[in-house]
């Protein structure tokens, strides 16, 4: 009778299953304040200069002007700002402050809203997030109407406006496009991408 030799015996190879991709790093909307003046003033050091005269509308030279990055994160005593945060970096700022118009020169009831994203981050719906968090923000203290200036050339925040209000009134003067709006008629649109987050 033929033997049979034997072989050694091996544990079959272990499958690792495929790892998952990292989930998206978090992205809050949260009230900005004075102790968020150094990320600020980071934060708008970074920015294109075409971004810088999107959100301005005026070129700001190589020296920020004094005082800038305070008196957007604390615009007036009754003006709120918004910051778009990833860790510890700012990645978007909005803000809104009481403005005198022709139609109301005490500006008690209208408001001006205006809003930048770092460059890096722009093209993925965080510009509507923090528009959406002013709708809720400006709604919250009463005022009757929502004023807004745009370059004539920024079609993505044009765009936002016309997405989220049915009565804008339009003035131009030269690039310059002013938008008028009832607050009430204002219409946050949602539809955040995973990983998203508002605090506020």
């Amino acid at each position: 009778m033929t033997m049979l030799q034997s072989r050694p015996w091996s544990p079959p190879p272990v499958v690792r299953p495929e790892s998952e991709p990292p989930a998206p790093e978090r992205t809050d909307i949260r009230p900005g304040s004075a102790q968020d003046l150094e990320a600020m003033t980071t934060f708008l050091s970074g920015l294109s200069a075409e971004t810088l005269y999107k959100r301005f509308l005026t070129g700001l030279g190589q020296v920020m002007p004094p005082g800038l990055p305070r008196q957007l994160l604390v615009p007036g005593a009754t003006g709120g700002s918004l910051l778009a945060v990833r860790g510890a970096a700012v990645i978007g700022h909005a803000m809104w402050a009481p403005v005198p118009t022709a139609d109301d020169p005490s500006g008690a009831s209208t408001v001006e809203i205006a809003l930048v994203v770092a460059d890096d981050h722009q093209g993925q719906g965080l510009g509507s997030r923090l528009v959406d968090a002013l709708v809720d923000d400006v709604s919250g203290h009463g005022f009757a109407h929502v004023h807004a200036v745009v370059s004539a050339e920024n079609h993505v925040v044009r765009r936002m406006i016309t997405r989220r209000v049915s009565d804008a009134r339009y003035g131009r003067d030269g690039a310059l496009i002013t938008v008028t709006a009832d607050a009430r008629s204002l219409a946050p649109r949602r539809s955040w991408p995973r990983g998203a987050s508002t605090a506020r």
